[in-house]
């Protein structure tokens, strides 16, 4: 279905009034607030076209419309304006993120600002350039067993892993081998990825016990590489969030962070990642929205920031407020590190 002029004015109107209000809109509601040059009869019919079309939804038969996945999707790409921060905004993040201590800590602050700014949830991805440079894998008992991880800078993570069927000591150095075989030399903030890959590869020879290694390995680096900075009192407000069972799935999903993961991982290669709904293809994640944005300079990775929300956001001031924090970093990130080879 292709969308005339006509239909982009009014998905546009709906998706910007619903974004706002959090109300189904009415034909009413965009004749007289968006003064459209169509009658009410027009727009009711044309409202029908894009529903019939997948555009739009409507939650009750005497209700409104609400823009749909596929609305949004359409919206963000076609017919959504770049948004300018105002000068609030502006001031507050650059008197937020100040520039003083490491490259961590100002990723927190910029976390925490996003926020605050949209009071929504904000997901920070550290990268992690150091090298995987051995694993060691130590039986401490039949049914479980010590992951150590070495890398090129020294660092040392260890885990455990725990299995359901007694393992030989022979299948232990033979695990320890493929995985030093596969993954030495792998960043560490690519070594899931890596691990995913592994598993297809190498699983038929060492049945599901390669499995519930990886899987302690990964949730091992996720900890230290992913912070939320929550405003849980504002999610509380947002309509969405009325129903308490809501609130309580939402805030699994930030806890745990898996399905997150799992959709962030789609978007690990673009500098800006827009997943809405069930694009996501995560069922826990049908509602909501997630805007990610790689933080870099020209010479290396910084982290990742995602916020996570609803699918009902005001994505260009979003988009906005993240590539104002980018370059702001870019400033920072290039001037610490002058300063540290003037030193």
């Amino acid at each position: 279905m292709n969308l005339d002029e006509r239909k982009k004015k009014i998905l546009s109107s709906v998706v910007e009034d619903y974004i706002v209000s959090a109300e189904p809109v009415g034909s009413k509601t965009l004749v007289d607030k968006y003064h459209l040059k169509y009658s009410s009869a027009t727009i009711r019919n044309e409202m029908k076209l894009l529903e019939e079309g997948g555009y739009l939804e409507q939650p009750h038969v005497s209700a409104g419309r609400i823009p749909s996945t596929k609305g949004y999707r359409y919206y963000v790409d076609n017919l959504m304006k770049d948004k300018k921060l105002s000068l609030v905004d502006i001031n507050y993040i650059d008197n937020s993120i100040t520039g003083y201590g490491d490259t961590e800590k100002l990723l927190e602050q910029a976390a925490d600002v996003v926020s605050k700014i949209l009071l929504r949830p904000t997901l920070l991805t550290l990268q992690n350039q150091d090298l995987l440079e051995n694993i060691k894998i130590v039986k401490i008992s039949d049914k479980l067993l010590l992951i150590v991880l070495m890398s090129k800078n020294g660092t040392v993570k260890d885990c455990f892993a725990k299995i359901t069927d007694s393992v030989p000591e022979k299948v232990v150095d033979e695990l320890t081998g493929v995985l030093n075989k596969n993954l030495v030399g792998t960043p560490l903030e690519n070594l899931s990825i890596a691990l995913n890959a592994v598993i297809k590869k190498e699983l038929s020879a060492f049945s599901f016990i390669l499995g519930q290694i990886c899987e302690s390995i990964k949730y091992e680096l996720s900890k230290d590489v992913k912070k939320i900075s929550s405003n849980v009192e504002s999610i509380l407000d947002l309509p969405e969030f009325s129903d308490i069972e809501k609130v309580k799935k939402f805030m699994n999903i930030l806890s745990t962070k898996d399905v997150i993961d799992k959709t962030l991982q789609n978007t690990i290669d673009n500098e800006l990642g827009i997943v809405i709904g069930s694009e996501s293809k995560e069922v826990m994640l049908k509602d909501y929205s997630i805007i990610s944005l790689n933080i870099e300079t020209e010479e290396r990775k910084i982290g990742k920031l995602s916020v996570v929300s609803p699918k009902r956001l005001d994505y260009s001031k979003t988009i906005s407020t993240l590539k104002y924090i980018n370059n702001k970093f870019k400033t920072l990130i290039t001037n610490n590190d002058k300063d540290k080879k003037g030193g």
